[in-house]
């Protein structure tokens, strides 16, 4: 790739607009891409621009089922048992049996099953649940992320100043016992979360270290900043010209650089930094994976998978790489017919991994001003046109890549004339033929609108394309729904659409929300699980990692207490009970992907996926619930992750 202009695969936007992917996830792409041209000199073949067919088409194998009359491999007993049928419903013990759950019961009940083979543990007073079942993220973006220092400011991360990020740096490099000459990466640097309020530069990275190369990912993916190595790796001089698109920042009243790199110019490192070989992105997924289950995840998602990160993670279903349950989501806008029909036929395959259906991204985000809202922001950007951060082509989240593709549709809305209200990245056809298509066809769709006026456009597409035949069989899914209205509900309720809400934005960025983005009422009513509960809806509740962590329990205490970071409460009447938050994240959660039948209650029959907490998450006060631990993640019978004591 040029160093002076964008990857290939770029959109003709103004820079800046967020089209391409995140430099690190393109490692992984490219990774995925070279398994790809492995699979085709070997002879797989690609077939309709998606991917390789034959030896990566996804397992359709469940775990083994059950022996009738035959004695149970574990039993649990010993400490609160939730199995999430209804609120109050406790077992006093649990057998396990193939990797499925053979009863729940009484104690007297459970050890009938008992035989000379059976292990008996005591939980010790520790609490046995459905193994939480992610809704909604990112998982290979997160876990490329995993592979870097953590740099998240507070309270999301511990970067709170940059000598938090000089302390975190030091750490890694000691803990990764680092040589000289190898790359430091950080991921996730806010220059507006820590107390300096500017980025860290060269100078602040060589007090680090002056013998390893130093790049930090901003937060935004839009810039970098390094060390004097790095600049030096990279032929930076006071002479080097800004890349077209891009800006190499300089140290003021000289030319020399400072370390802090924009946009393209961010480009400049692809060709010094290391690339990963696909065995290693293969191994970052899979430690990726693990931190999952050290969350107490059993499924997790990737929304929208890229090409090359689908044989990434295909290939690891295929080697038994896949710790726990992965579902995928392709975007729109690059399926072309091939792709789309691989997609109706495939999309019940029931193995480590499957694919979900098919993602609809219709606007942006709250805090980048580009979530498209119904009535203006409450405090306008200071750029009447914010650039936007998701773009129409939606080249960052896609599985697949057709050259048919129409990237920038200057007619899209955009802003009111009363004031800034977002825009939508999807025009209402495109929504229209999206909803009736994956109807035609009876696929799930995903759809993500967290402005109200973005959900405006997915409701006036049911509308349209439904009103002779209503499918609430197809549990649409409205990702994130931040800012639904009570009609919105109302109409959700009545036509089966189901939300998934996004409540730890209620404490990481909350107070924002009331003083800055949308104002006091519309805060104290964002994400309105209370509301669509009442109204009957089966809600969810995600982190949209590596947005905000991967902590459901975090999730889960944010939507019942909405506490933020300055303490207080923000729409308290929106607050749900522990039960129904945990519902949201396991069983709730396995109803929403047509995976009820195996997942998230603890009963016979269904999937041994289970969790085991340190405290019992309705027995504790619910503000202390973020604070319990995961001691133990089982999937389908075999520990995945087992806390040092």
């Amino acid at each position: 790739m040029s160093k002076s202009k964008r990857s290939k695969n770029d959109c003709d936007h103004p820079i800046g607009c967020g089209c391409a992917p995140t430099l690190f996830v393109n490692m992984m792409e490219d990774a995925g891409r070279e398994l790809s041209r492995r699979q085709f000199i070997r002879g797989v073949g690609v077939a309709g621009g998606m991917l390789a067919f034959g030896s990566l088409l996804p397992s359709c194998s469940d775990s083994k089922p059950l022996k009738e009359g035959a004695n149970a491999d574990v039993i649990y007993h010993g400490g609160p048992i939730l199995t999430m049928v209804k609120d109050g419903d406790r077992a006093e013990a649990l057998a396990v049996q193939n990797g499925k759950i053979l009863a729940v019961g009484t104690m007297t009940e459970i050890m009938t099953s008992k035989g000379s083979d059976t292990k008996v543990i005591d939980l010790g007073g520790k609490t046995l649940m459905p193994g939480f079942f992610d809704p909604h993220s990112h998982l290979v973006m997160q876990s490329a992320k995993f592979s870097t220092a953590n740099l998240d400011p507070k309270p999301i991360g511990e970067a709170g100043s940059i000598a938090d990020i000089q302390h975190i740096l030091k750490e890694r490099i000691e803990e990764k016992k680092k040589k000289p000459g190898e790359w430091v990466i950080g991921w996730g640097y806010d220059d507006t979360g820590i107390e300096e309020q500017r980025h860290p530069n060269r100078d602040d990275l060589d007090a680090v270290s002056t013998e390893h190369p130093i790049l930090l990912m901003h937060i935004s993916g839009h810039l970098m900043t390094g060390n004097s190595r790095m600049i030096e790796e990279l032929g930076l001089t006071a002479d080097s010209k800004d890349p077209d698109g891009g800006v190499i920042q300089r140290r003021p009243g000289s030319r020399e650089p400072n370390g802090v790199l924009e946009e393209n110019a961010m480009y400049l490192v692809l060709a010094k930094l290391p690339m990963p070989t696909p065995e290693q992105a293969m191994e970052m997924i899979e430690e990726g994976l693990q931190f999952y289950a050290e969350a107490g995840i059993t499924t997790a998602q990737d929304c929208a998978t890229f090409k090359g990160t689908w044989q990434l993670l295909a290939a690891m279903e295929q080697k038994g790489q896949l710790p726990i349950d992965v579902i995928t989501w392709p975007m729109y806008k690059g399926i072309d017919d091939e792709s789309f029909d691989y997609i109706v036929k495939n999309r019940n395959s029931r193995g480590r991994l499957r694919l979900g259906g098919v993602k609809l991204t219709v606007d942006g985000s709250i805090q980048g001003y580009t979530a498209f809202l119904s009535k203006p922001y409450h405090v306008q950007p200071d750029n009447a046109h914010p650039i936007p951060d998701k773009c129409d082509s939606e080249q960052a989240e896609r599985i697949f890549i057709s050259p048919e593709n129409e990237t920038y549709n200057p007619d899209l809305p955009l802003s009111a004339d009363e004031g800034h209200r977002g825009y939508a990245s999807m025009t209402q056809d495109q929504i229209d033929k999206w909803v009736k298509r994956c109807d035609e066809n009876g696929i799930q769709l995903q759809v993500h609108t967290n402005g109200d006026g973005a959900t405006d456009m997915l409701i006036k597409a049911v509308e349209k394309v439904r009103a002779d035949k209503p499918r609430p069989d197809l549990r649409t899914t409205i990702i994130h729904a931040q800012t639904m209205r009570e009609d919105q509900l109302d109409f959700s309720a009545k036509h089966g659409l189901t939300p998934s809400f996004f409540p730890i934005h209620v404490y990481f960025w909350g107070d924002r929300h009331r003083d800055l983005f949308i104002g006091p009422e519309r805060a104290a009513m964002m994400n309105p699980s209370r509301s669509a509960l009442d109204r009957n809806l089966k809600v969810t509740l995600h982190h949209d990692a590596p947005i905000a962590g991967i902590e459901m329990l975090k999730v889960a205490w944010a939507a019942v207490n909405r506490v933020t970071t300055s303490g207080k409460l923000l729409g308290p009447e929106e607050r749900i009970t522990p039960f129904e938050a945990l519902r949201a994240i396991t069983a709730d959660a396995a109803w929403q992907n047509f995976e009820e039948d195996r997942k998230g209650t603890l009963e016979k029959g269904k999937l041994a996926d289970l969790v085991v907490l340190s405290d019992d998450p309705l027995g504790v006060d619910p503000i202390a619930i973020k604070n319990i631990r995961v001691v133990q993640t089982i999937k389908e019978g075999e520990t995945v992750y087992l806390a040092k004591t």
